[in-house]
């Protein structure tokens, strides 16, 4: 099976004595509450779904992800994994301290042995992970609302701290133990932030041909507003592949992140991910984790090409869209048709037919699939 990113995947699990020690002497040290975005970030260093890092990222490392894209290591990671806390917080911890960790609603989690305390350059970081400072563009907000110091160092998770919330919730190490008893070598992943449309489906079985299993796998956390909720992204692939996909050949898990909507970094990011789940290709479409005109409809696959191996092999799609005349799902590749006759599965007019009551075209959205989501109760986030 496919080596993790870094050939080592992480556990900062600690067993449930040594919890119960660092618990014992929680109270002796400074505690930070973390938000639902970073108790997943915590959650995933944990469980190693950002295998090599073992904690949230030093100084160095920050500073060579944002401007290199790699660690201080050399090895390629795109998005940097950080922890940001108040002045009169930073002003409280030292290097060589440790600090405590608490869930949102105050439930010690775990510990991080603090190797170091900075500031970063708000301007310089929007700049190099997004490509702008535009405030419009929804992960330079995330980046704005941050507190101004980044506290790095290694984690230790307590062993009762990691919460299912969904039943397709895998970790890395639970996938590559599903993958191998299902005999699969070679596993094609598939990100995705939205409900299922037909061209999405074109794209998963293309490349499902030329593997042994697919991995679907929703990014669920927050996302800005007009995007679909997490009930609806799931519920939709559900009925998709009870439906319409073989039971045996496909798994649906879940990653517990937010949206950052970096465009070609997000992309690098989410097939490093899953390499660590143990996928051995990654599709890249259009506009990966793109947002408004930010990004060119391939600046990903041209940034995977320029960073170089990875470990996991991504496979380029270009567009896919229903033609008339062949009477399908389609690619410009394979369809002889002039534009007059193809359909473009556009992702703002999908969501404008859903949001007014209306089920899309059955050429780009399955009629079960437009049917599960209509029947929920918020379908968009804000709504």
């Amino acid at each position: 099976m496919i080596q993790p990113h870094g050939n080592t995947l992480v556990d900062r699990t600690v067993d449930p004595a040594r919890s119960e020690q660092l618990r014992d002497s929680f109270e002796n040290h400074v505690t930070v509450t973390l938000d639902r975005n970073l108790l997943f970030d915590f959650q995933n260093l944990a469980r190693g779904v950002y295998s090599p890092l073992e904690g949230f990222m030093s100084r160095n490392d920050f500073l060579k992800v944002v401007n290199d894209v790699t660690l201080e290591s050399g090895v390629p990671w795109p998005i940097p994994v950080v922890l940001d806390v108040e002045t009169d917080l930073a002003d409280a911890i030292e290097p060589g301290e440790r600090l405590g960790l608490r869930g949102p609603d105050g439930t010690p989690v775990g510990v991080v042995d603090v190797d170091s305390v900075y500031r970063y350059s708000e301007t310089e970081t929007c700049e190099q992970l997004f490509g702008t400072t535009d405030e419009d563009h929804p992960g330079v907000r995330a980046i704005q609302a941050k507190e101004p110091f980044l506290v790095g160092g290694p984690i230790k998770a307590f062993a009762d701290a990691r919460e299912r919330s969904s039943r397709h919730e895998l970790s890395p190490r639970e996938s590559r133990v599903l993958f191998g008893k299902r005999g699969w070598d070679t596993v094609v992943g598939f990100q995705t932030r939205n409900v299922p449309h037909r061209a999405h489906e074109y794209l998963q079985k293309s490349a499902l041909e030329h593997v042994d299993g697919l991995l679907v796998q929703p990014k669920i956390g927050a996302k800005k507003p007009g995007d679909y909720t997490d009930r609806a992204i799931l519920a939709g692939y559900e009925t998709l592949l009870e439906q319409y996909y073989p039971e045996n050949l496909v798994t649906l898990s879940v990653f517990k992140s937010r949206m950052m909507y970096a465009g070609p970094r997000e992309a690098v990011f989410d097939a490093l991910v899953r390499k660590n789940y143990g996928c051995t290709h990654f599709i890249v479409g259009r506009d990966h984790a793109g947002v408004g005109d930010y990004y060119g409809d391939f600046e990903a696959q041209r940034l995977f090409d320029a960073v170089g191996d990875v470990g996991i092999e991504p496979l380029y799609y270009h567009y896919a869209f229903y033609c008339t005349r062949c009477d399908g799902i389609v690619s410009e590749k394979v369809c002889p048709h002039d534009s007059d006759h193809h359909i473009e599965p556009s992702g703002t007019e999908l969501r404008e037919t859903l949001s007014a009551g209306e089920r899309p075209p059955s050429g780009l959205m399955r009629p079960e699939v437009a049917e599960t989501v209509l029947s929920l109760d918020g379908v968009f986030v804000g709504e």
